[in-house]
């Protein structure tokens, strides 16, 4: 450490060195970190002032703790820019991650007039899908759109396939998208599926993506860990 590091509380050196070994290979992403009394004996340092740079990380996203297995090194965060048209697919790959689509529930003509009414659907159809990246969840997502519009839309999807990439292997081009975007904390449910705590806020993402004639193609409603993703704008 340099001059000005030492200078900081212990915990904080602490917690610095741990990132840096998070972030050049020595503590790889995915897996645990050693145990508190290997890290104790590393670091030179007691259990308390341990705990509490592990604590800083837990609450920055980079680690999670796992009752009775350890703490694990979370993913970094993936950048995604707020006015983009690209789908989780082709973000996931341009950022060289693989990316998955898990169909949790499906419903035909789903009682919900009111996005009905938003996407001028004939057949709504829903989609309820997870959302992974390498093979960990990301984001809770249900998808909405015109099933007799699109109607070669449905099976990629059901197969967990993009649905941009359905709609562009049709010639169907998406050209605008709308988000709204809430912060909160998550249901149980979501807690469970997603798998974090009570105390990790979630954004709430409202998308509604359109044609080049405005026409709507379809809404998303989707919850993300905000300590996955950062958000960035372009104008």
């Amino acid at each position: 450490m340099d001059k000005q590091s030492h200078l900081l509380p212990l915990y904080e050196q602490v917690r610095r060195s741990i990132l840096a070994g998070i972030e050049s290979g020595q503590f790889a992403e995915g897996s645990f970190l050693p145990s508190e009394l290997e890290l104790m004996a590393l670091y030179g340092v007691s259990r308390i002032t341990l705990r509490r740079a592990i604590g800083d990380l837990c609450a920055d996203g980079r680690l999670q703790r796992q009752q009775g297995r350890g703490t694990v090194i979370q993913p970094r965060k993936v950048q995604q820019t707020l006015v983009s048209l690209s789908g989780f697919s082709e973000t996931m790959d341009g950022l060289g991650r693989k990316s998955g689509h898990r169909i949790l529930a499906r419903e035909d003509n789903p009682k919900a007039p009111a996005i009905r009414d938003r996407l001028q659907a004939e057949a709504l159809i829903r989609f309820d899908r997870l959302l992974e990246d390498g093979g960990r969840p990301m984001t809770l997502e249900t998808l909405w759109f015109d099933a007799k519009r699109f109607p070669e839309v449905i099976e990629p999807v059901a197969a967990g396939g993009s649905f941009f990439a359905a709609l562009r292997d049709n010639g169907i081009e998406p050209a605008h998208a709308e988000r709204q975007i809430d912060v909160g904390l998550a249901s149980p449910a979501e807690r469970t599926t997603l798998a974090i705590s009570a105390v990790q806020p979630v954004y709430r993402i409202e998308k509604v993506v359109t044609d080049a004639q405005h026409r709507p193609l379809a809404l998303s409603q989707l919850v993300t860990p905000s300590h996955l993703v950062t958000y960035t704008i372009k104008i």
